[in-house]
């Protein structure tokens, strides 16, 4: 059954909604595709705050906010509702994504914007603003406010799709942040101050290690215009180096950056390679009861954070650090109140920096 104190709650025009068979909340971070915070409940019977079915008068469009356990976790509309009846058997299924989702459904605009000498977060402020969405920054990683020399949108591009490419030259990953505001950062965002242990508290997991698409040696060429076209144009090549998760397995890539820069912010890039090549060597799920963390926060808000998993049966040294890459909240009348937490390599969302040559 699902534990009393961990209630999801939906609240629009002054009307709560509470009483839900099943709860899906997702949130995630290092997806290229976009990394949209959203959730989709189901409902059998009104709910505590109803006069009967008809009252559940949620319907797409509508403005919400979500909470779990009485803490905010989303605001924004409600994407989907499908409803069925059969007999005396009535559902309603309701879908809510946060306001960041507009970065996500529209394009940059009609003539795409050029930026010159501005930084990702001057860039992003303007580009995400125009849909009234946040960008920013968090805290202050190396280069990361480095100017561009000049950057500009593609038609038909979404927003979400043209500031993922800007953050990828500058080694930065996008986060949600539920309420309305896209985060940009490098590397972990704090630690779990427990381990996620076999036989404590993981009611079930898997882990996956693989090195089949891994390579050592990442080379990333660009133009450093410098400010400057044609003849004055130089070719500049920045290389990072992956640490083998295992035995040296070798191997080079090279591959162009997708804009001009200047060689600093081009082996910022080659090192956002590496960062992804890592994330590709682990894809771990642990399922844990209930919502909260040790900490008593929810473990909603600890993605892109590390934790430390000690497992004999899943991992060959009995331990080993992972970083939080996504977390799902459920509940259900059948299996209670659990969160599944992907893992991924504790480097791949920037946890190291990579160091290699840059020359022209």
């Amino acid at each position: 059954m699902a534990n009393a104190a961990e209630i999801c709650t939906i609240t629009a025009n002054g009307q709560k909604y509470d009483i839900w068979e099943t709860v899906e909340v997702h949130r995630a971070v290092g997806s290229v595709t976009g990394n949209i915070n959203h959730a989709m409940m189901t409902v059998s019977e009104i709910s505590t705050g109803g006069t009967g079915f008809s009252a559940l008068k949620l319907t797409v469009g509508d403005q919400v906010s979500i909470d779990l356990a009485s803490i905010n976790v989303i605001n924004g509309p409600v994407y989907l509702r499908q409803a069925a009846y059969q007999d005396s058997i009535h559902a309603v299924q309701i879908g809510v994504a946060s306001k960041t989702q507009d970065v996500i459904r529209t394009t940059v605009d009609v003539k795409p914007g050029s930026y010159p000498n501005q930084t990702v977060q001057q860039i992003g402020s303007a580009c995400f603003g125009a849909v009234g969405v946040g960008f920013q920054v968090v805290g202050s990683p190396p280069g990361a406010r480095t100017p561009f020399k000049r950057a500009c949108e593609q038609l038909g591009e979404s927003r979400y799709n043209f500031m993922e490419r800007l953050c990828r030259m500058v080694n930065l990953h996008m986060l949600d942040d539920g309420k309305g505001t896209m985060l940009a950062f490098r590397g972990p965002q704090g630690t779990v101050n427990a381990a996620l242990a076999e036989g404590v508290n993981i009611l079930r997991a898997r882990l996956l290690l693989q090195v089949d698409e891994h390579v050592e040696t990442y080379g990333v060429v660009s133009q450093d215009h410098n400010g400057s076209s044609g003849p004055a144009m130089a070719q500049v090549e920045a290389q990072a180096n992956a640490p083998s998760p295992g035995a040296s397995m070798g191997g080079t890539v090279r591959m162009v950056a997708e804009e001009a820069l200047e060689s600093g912010q081009l082996q910022l890039r080659a090192n956002h390679q590496v960062n992804y090549d890592a994330m590709r060597t682990v894809q771990g799920s642990v399922t844990v009861q209930g919502w909260f963390a040790p900490d008593g926060d929810l473990w909603w808000n600890k993605v892109g954070s590390l934790v430390t998993v000690n497992s004999p049966m899943l991992i060959p040294e009995g331990s080993m650090q992972f970083i939080i890459k996504e977390v799902v909240h459920r509940q259900s009348s059948a299996e209670g109140t659990t969160s599944d937490i992907t893992l991924t390599n504790s480097q791949g969302l920037g946890g190291y920096e990579s160091y290699g040559n840059t020359g022209t």
